[in-house]
């Protein structure tokens, strides 16, 4: 039986987010205003299983799913919101599982920093898929285990505070999230990622 490491569901998607996410995904497209559930299982290959309920069940779209050496991986998303919950629904019920079985949210690292050198923001840019860092803004980082939890907590910083979404990664042994701005914005957005993040009940891994 696949152990639930992350069942993460975003109520509504934001436009960079969506951007950033179909940038790269190698399903169906999401765009701004969908609903969205993020998957995580181990062992990995479970999530093929999971994928097949959920979609065979509701008119849900596969952005993507990744099986890795370990953990598997999948975001599923809609206009409509209760297709959505359906589907996480059906997958809670095949795993015999309640929402709050999942493994709560664990912060490894969370920095700002200040005032960006142009030269490191010129070296993030090159490996990033989303906005630009600009020399002098303020850049926050996150890393959050399990991976999938990146994705709600892109998404909230996005839709209350005024920041630039540099790059996210939602999978494998940990999550990462970029985000860049001015100071206050920044400071804004990493006590709304906390907040989110503490929020999510689950067990402890």
């Amino acid at each position: 039986m696949a152990e639930l490491r992350a069942y993460c569901h975003l109520d509504r998607m934001q436009p960079q987010f969506a951007s950033l996410f179909s940038s790269s995904c190698r399903g169906f497209l999401a765009v701004e205003g969908m609903a969205s559930l993020f998957i995580e299982v181990v062992p990995g290959i479970e999530i093929n299983r999971l994928a097949d309920i959920s979609l065979k069940a509701t008119n849900s779209k596969p952005g993507e799913m990744i099986v890795e050496r370990r953990y598997g991986m999948l975001e599923i998303h809609s206009f409509d919101r209760e297709e959505i919950l359906h589907a996480g629904q059906m997958i809670l019920n095949e795993l015999g599982l309640k929402e709050e079985e999942r493994l709560s949210p664990r912060i490894l690292s969370a920095s700002v920093i200040n005032r960006i050198d142009p030269y490191q923001a010129v070296i993030i840019n090159r490996n990033s898929r989303g906005m630009l860092i600009l020399g002098g803004d303020d850049v926050y980082l996150l890393e959050v285990t399990p991976a999938a939890y990146s994705s709600i907590a892109a998404n909230e910083a996005e839709k209350h505070c005024n920041v630039r979404l540099v790059d996210i990664r939602f999978y494998g042994a940990a999550g990462r999230l970029y985000l860049a701005g001015n100071e206050s914005e920044i400071q804004m957005a990493g006590q709304k990622i906390t907040a989110t993040l503490n929020g999510i009940n689950g067990r402890k891994e």
